[in-house]
């Protein structure tokens, strides 16, 4: 009987930030009057993303929904003040198509949602309109606390992952060149592509990040990304060879250069000295391989600006 795996629990450093800004956030709301708290909870916990950017997203979603959703909501109650449900069917009709050309319909549903709760709020404890102001007061102080504090306390740097996706990308080559050239199996390309995927996507998150350290990011991602074309170049290559319906035979100096990757080919005609087109082809797409390899690694193993 297989053993099942549980998960361990673990608090991670943005766990304990969220739980952080949540005690600020709330801290700071109770010193307003006519404070609604849970909505400095909730702004705390919606802004704490994994990167500042992401943060700077989930904000402006809450900003201007709840800007959109209160104005409406407050509208809509003093035009239907004795029909609350007519106004909210009416209200969302109209309002939901109105926020596309707005370009603000990643907040519809919260739009929505603010709308449907200013319409709903019970008259009996206030206004609507004292309602919005206050949801979007205490929101605000949510998530203020919230980006500062993600911003503050180490925030996320993603550098240390790409430079080792980039040597896990190097250290795949050796074993499908040796399954193309001694075995004559075409290795699987997807491996790569999701690689090159993984790589592409991390270096757009660093690259994005607004702080801290900007300009000092801005080099650093121009050198992140010539390392990735290089890294794209390799694929090309491999592509090229698997698309080759007959291999050639790799000449002399292609066999150094892949033994010094540890691949030692078993009793090529490699000094011959004429070549067939299928060798040329080959042994084209492998030393532009080859090269882009050398030049990757280089530029991986050079001085490149640090990131802290």
């Amino acid at each position: 009987m297989s053993r099942r795996s549980h998960p361990q629990y673990r608090i991670g450093l943005r766990t304990i930030k969220t739980g952080l800004a949540v005690i600020i956030a709330l801290f700071l709301a109770t010193l307003r009057p006519s404070a609604i708290p849970i909505f400095a909870a909730i702004g705390a916990i919606v802004v704490m993303s994994r990167t500042l950017s992401d943060s700077i997203t989930a904000a402006t979603t809450q900003l201007a929904g709840i800007i959109c959703g209160a104005l409406a909501g407050c509208l809509f109650t003093l035009l239907f003040p004795n029909d609350r449900y007519f106004a909210i069917g009416l209200g969302l009709i109209l309002l939901i198509p109105i926020c596309q050309p707005l370009r603000i319909g990643f907040a519809v549903p919260l739009t929505c949602v603010v709308f449907v709760s200013v319409c709903l709020y019970d008259p009996t404890r206030g206004t609507p309109v004292a309602y919005a102001i206050n949801r979007f007061l205490d929101t605000s102080i949510g998530l203020s606390v919230g980006f500062i504090i993600n911003a503050v306390i180490k925030p996320y740097n993603n550098h240390s992952l790409i430079l080792r996706l980039f040597h896990e990308y190097l250290a795949a080559y050796p074993p499908a060149l040796s399954e193309l050239l001694i075995h004559g199996h075409y290795p699987a390309l997807s491996p790569f592509e999701a690689k090159m995927r993984h790589l592409h996507d991390e270096i757009r998150i660093f690259s994005e990040q607004p702080f801290p350290h900007r300009k000092q990011r801005q080099e650093e991602a121009a050198y992140l990304e010539g390392c990735y074309q290089l890294a794209e170049k390799m694929y090309m290559a491999l592509a090229a060879l698997c698309g080759m319906d007959t291999l050639g035979t790799p000449c002399q100096r292609s066999c150094k250069r892949l033994s010094a990757l540890g691949l030692a080919l078993p009793s090529i005609e490699a000094s011959r000295p004429l070549l067939d087109e299928d060798s040329t082809v080959l042994n084209y797409h492998l030393n532009t391989l080859l090269d882009a390899c050398d030049f990757l690694v280089e530029l991986l193993n050079a001085t490149a600006p640090k990131q802290d």
